[in-house]
């Protein structure tokens, strides 16, 4: 009984049901799987399409889509070398998504549905996969900070990031794109690591090295969580020497990692030598990559456009935090910093550096399990202040959380651009979920050409110059 009560009064697991109903009650209210052209577009007809083209087209070459337009419009392809298409993403999401897509295809006739991969039960799978992973994400991220944080902050760090950021998005209106299972998985990754350097198990050890595997197949970049990994829990550079010499010695576990990460790889390569000729394929157009002389570090969080820290004003806070875990928490200082800089600089160097259409940032989110360490250190920093200083800090607090969930609505209502927002159009619709007359006039747009060369202007800029030229 003592325990029952112990759980019912513990605030921690009240900020995870909270969480999970606040989802499940707006996606509920939303349906966004009953539209046809819904759930299953743009990026995640790659992610997704893996499943209906081995499980019901029984192609994985995507031939069958060459002459049919309808079809093509479902995969998201490209030609390889060899006359043969190949999806553009790897097939990490395709690994989560299976089990949901199994049960779906085993439903779908009975319920009335074709069995075509594409057809509601299929939609709302995905969508219910999105809440799933996001729950067993925060779970193991609750799991983790209550053995440094109070439950208190465990709580209010947990509800500020599911509900005042943008990862509220990416599990409703576009459940099934990439990042809330990323921040769940390499939430559960921080949770493991923590253990493994407890204690070096066989189970903790085939658990790193197939969480790196699934991790980076979803987003190859984000093969940097081996980071955290190297340099979990050292401050110092004699502790930075210590850990290379005992990764060194433990390495039949280093090995057994890199095997797990290999069998989770293994299905892509096979699938790129099948239908590329090639075992590794960069299977993006060759007009899309990355400039990493050029990185857009400022307009990354502070412009108009897509800043992290503008439309997700909650993550400051999060950032003051891994300043402050220097003098409160070393030994999570120096992993947490190299780690997001790391991403920063990455996600800040691809051609498109807003993401095409996204609220704010969106590859940030997948590092929220990381800054979450920082948010907490905020938060319990914030407690042991004075009360005038306490209570200026947390009204701050809450006027930017409450400013994340106020742009949440205001992209779905359309007062926030996908891609083309200024200071003047963010202003002029600030108090409105949807665009007034005047906000159409003060939206820019970028020159997507020019942004492939890595070259960054808006679109009526190249225009007047084209125009003084003729």
């Amino acid at each position: 009984m003592k325990s029952l009560n112990s759980k019912l009064f513990d605030v921690s697991i009240w900020a995870l049901i909270i969480s999970f109903i606040v989802v499940v009650n707006l996606n509920y209210n939303y349906k966004h799987w009953k539209g046809e052209n819904s759930v299953i577009v743009n990026e995640i007809k790659s992610y997704y399409g893996y499943l209906p083209a081995a499980f019901i087209y029984n192609d994985i070459a995507l031939e069958f889509t060459r002459n049919n337009k309808e079809l093509r419009r479902k995969f998201w392809r490209t030609e390889t070398p060899i006359g043969k298409f190949v999806l553009r993403t790897s097939g990490g999401m395709a690994m989560l998504f299976l089990p949901f897509f199994a049960a779906a295809h085993l439903v779908a006739e009975s319920l009335g549905y074709a069995a075509d991969g594409y057809s509601l039960p299929y939609r709302l799978a995905l969508v219910i996969s999105s809440v799933f992973y996001l729950m067993l994400g925060a779970i193991f991220l609750r799991k983790f900070l209550l053995k440094y944080f109070s439950k208190p902050v465990v709580a209010i760090t947990i509800l500020a990031t599911i509900l005042a950021t943008n990862l509220l998005w990416y599990v409703t209106i576009e459940a099934a794109m990439s990042h809330a299972y990323s921040f769940a998985l390499i939430s559960i990754f921080i949770f493991v690591i923590d253990n493994w350097y407890r204690k070096q198990s066989i189970k903790n050890t085939i658990f790193i090295g197939l969480l790196v595997g699934i991790i980076s197949l979803i987003r190859p970049v984000n093969i940097i969580i081996v980071i955290l990994l190297i340099l979990w829990k050292v401050t110092t550079w004699e502790d930075t020497k210590t850990r290379i010499v005992f990764l060194i010695n433990k390495w039949p576990l280093i090995i057994l990692m890199i095997v797990m990460f290999t069998i989770v790889w293994m299905p892509q390569f096979i699938y790129w030598k099948y239908v590329s000729g090639s075992f590794l394929y960069y299977s993006y157009p060759e007009d899309q990559g990355f400039f990493f002389l050029n990185p857009q570090l400022f307009n990354t969080i502070l412009s108009w456009r897509k800043g992290f820290f503008i439309y997700t004003p909650v993550m400051i806070f999060a950032v003051m935090g891994v300043g402050l875990l220097y003098k409160n928490k070393k030994e999570f200082f120096w992993p947490v910093v190299v780690y997001t800089l790391f991403a920063w600089y990455i996600t800040s160097s691809w051609w498109s550096w807003w993401y095409g259409g996204s609220l704010g940032l969106r590859p940030f989110i997948d590092s929220y399990g990381v800054l979450a360490i920082g948010l907490a250190t905020f938060l319990t920093w914030v407690s042991r202040l004075s009360y005038i200083n306490k209570t200026i800090f947390i009204t701050l607090f809450i006027l930017a959380a409450a400013l994340g969930g106020w742009h949440t609505a205001k992209y779905r209502g359309g007062s926030i651009h996908w891609v083309a927002m200024t200071k003047e159009a963010y202003f002029e619709s600030f108090w409105d979920e949807r665009p007034t007359g005047e906000w159409h006039e003060k939206i820019r747009y970028p020159d997507f050409k020019l942004a492939k060369q890595g070259i960054y202007k808006y679109a009526d800029e190249t225009e007047e110059e084209s125009t003084k030229h003729k």
